[in-house]
Parts: structure tokens; C-alpha cells; sequence
């Protein structure tokens, strides 16, 4: 019992952990960010720019550059919505969707031009995008400036944004409904559960606790449309498995210890649902009292406040 005990207050403790600012330069980010606002936003090779100032900056400093990175990141974000209004300037919806459908009956001039924005754009790192087929906008490839710049991180930063790239086009859950095998979920769980387990101080903490705690909603309280209990409330046996497999691998990281914690709660109720175990879930997961700030919060304001009207 005390085991149980001690194990659940580290478990909370871990939970509370922020990420660590230790390197984050006030002055570097700052002079960074007032230089990205000043370069040529509406230019389509704006972002080569970009890139070319994280490079003279940070070449010597990969801890700054860890934080540099997130902030030239969410430039290129930003820079999107330009660039989706100069797609839809050119080009009409119509257009667009029958080119990302292949469609036979467009124009061959209009499809030539529209693969030529396509291709020029792609080279800045973006790429069009539909929703569902009703809307189109221009978004960033996701491991454009990482292949760029990936040798101007810290290792472990590094290594943490390539596994969220790699992960990045294939979300977990679409419409309230599991998109991938749950044997890969607890493959997204274990990566950055045992990230943080080796490495507590990890900058971005907070992000990695929080892509967990989704990824653990979704085996420890279930989705509309994938539920993790039969129609009588008993856990399905294939996550009561899984559950058990994880924990007994990871015995005393934070996340075995939650899912450690979570079976022996439905064991004790006969592994059957329960309002107490949703209820204990909720508030382990998404606690009322945490504060989340970004403590990229000041840099991206200054982008915002002088690149978007």
C-alpha cells in the first residue's frame, strides 16, 4: 500500500512539471523576432529569409535555438494565411478541388498553371490542403525547416520534433473516432513517456505532458466513436491488455504509474465502468487549477502585432 502510495505522489509531482526556460535568451528571442517582423511577410520566399537569420543567429547556441526553432515555426504558421489569400485570389475553389482530385475535365493550361503554383509554393515549405473537399488553404510541411535546421538543435529536442513529425499527417483520432491500431497509440505514448522519464527537464515538458494526456484519453476513457467498454461497461479485453502490457514495461515512469493506477480502479470494481473512475480520469488528465502559458507567449505577440493587420 505505501508503494502504491509513494508511487501516486510521484505521479503527481511529475504531472505539475512546466518545461524548462533555463535557456530561453530574453534578449535573443526578442532581437529574433523584431528581425522576422521586419523581413518582406507577402514574399513567397519569405521563409528562406527566416531561415537564413535562425542560421546567422543561432549557428553557436543550439539551446537558444531549441527556443528560436518553436518561434520560426509559428512564423512560417503565420505566413500561411497570406498565402492562402493569394490562392484563392488566383485560383477558384473549383480549381483547386479538381486538381487535388485529378479531375480529367479541367483545362490542361489552368491544370499546367495551377501545378506550377503547387511546385513553386512547395519549395517555401508549403503545400495546399483541403477540408474534406468544401475548402482549401495553404499550410506548412511540417519537416521543411526541420530537414533545414535539425543539425542546429540540442539532440533531444531534435529527436522530439522528429517523432512529432513523423507522427503529424496521421492524427490518432478523426471525428471522435480511433484513425490508427491502438498497438500504435501506446507506441505515441511510450516514446514520450519514456522522453520525459529520462529527461524531467525536458524544454517543452509541458507540450510532450499534454500530447500524453490526449493520447491517454483516448485508452483510459474512450472516444464517441471508439469506446474502450462493451455495451455492458466491462473494459475491452484488447485494451484491458494493452493497459496491462504498458504498465508492466514502465513500472515507474509517470505514465505506467497512471495506468498502473486506472486498472487497479476498474479491477476493484470488477473491471466495469464507473461515473468515480470517468470522474478520476477527467481531473487526473485535464486538472481545473493548472495554468497553461506559453513561454513563447511575448515573442509571438511581437509577430503578431506587426505582421497581421
Amino acid at each position: 500500500m505505501k508503494k502504491i502510495f509513494f508511487a501516486l505522489v510521484m505521479f503527481f509531482c511529475l504531472m505539475g512539471q512546466a518545461q524548462n526556460t533555463e535557456f530561453l535568451d530574453d534578449a535573443k528571442l526578442t532581437k529574433f523576432a523584431e528581425d522576422l517582423s521586419k523581413l518582406p511577410f507577402s514574399e513567397r520566399d519569405v521563409i528562406l529569409k527566416a531561415t537564413n537569420l535562425f542560421k546567422a543567429e543561432f549557428k553557436n547556441d543550439k539551446e537558444c535555438a531549441d527556443w528560436a526553432y518553436q518561434l520560426l515555426y509559428f512564423y512560417h504558421e503565420l505566413s500561411c494565411e497570406d498565402k492562402t489569400n493569394t490562392l484563392h485570389k488566383t485560383w477558384s475553389d473549383e480549381q483547386i478541388r479538381a486538381l487535388k482530385v485529378n479531375d480529367i475535365e479541367v483545362i490542361s493550361g489552368i491544370r499546367s498553371g495551377m501545378k506550377n503554383f503547387e511546385k513553386e509554393y512547395f519549395k517555401y515549405g508549403y503545400r495546399i490542403m483541403s477540408y474534406e473537399d468544401t475548402s482549401y488553404a495553404i499550410e506548412v510541411q511540417p519537416a521543411f525547416l526541420y530537414n533545414q535546421l535539425k543539425g542546429y538543435l540540442t539532440d533531444l529536442y531534435a529527436y522530439y520534433r522528429g517523432g512529432w513529425i513523423d507522427e503529424h499527417d496521421i492524427p490518432t483520432y478523426w471525428h471522435a473516432q480511433l484513425s490508427i491500431k491502438l498497438e500504435d497509440v501506446f507506441k505515441r505514448i511510450q516514446w514520450r513517456d519514456e522522453l520525459l522519464d529520462k529527461n524531467p527537464d525536458f524544454i517543452r515538458n509541458d507540450l510532450v505532458t499534454r500530447e500524453i494526456e490526449k493520447l491517454s484519453f483516448v485508452v483510459t476513457k474512450g472516444l464517441e466513436n471508439t469506446p474502450i467498454y462493451d455495451q455492458k461497461g466491462f473494459i475491452k479485453q484488447e485494451y484491458k491488455a494493452a493497459l496491462q502490457k504498458y504498465y508492466r514495461a514502465h513500472e515507474k515512469t509517470t505514465w505506467g504509474l497512471y495506468y498502473t493506477e486506472f486498472v487497479h480502479r476498474l479491477a476493484l470494481n470488477k473491471y466495469r465502468n464507473s461515473d468515480a473512475i470517468d470522474r478520476w480520469v477527467l481531473k487526473t488528465l485535464f486538472p481545473e487549477d493548472r495554468k497553461n502559458i506559453d513561454p513563447l507567449l511575448k515573442y509571438k505577440d511581437i509577430l503578431i502585432d506587426n505582421l497581421m493587420e
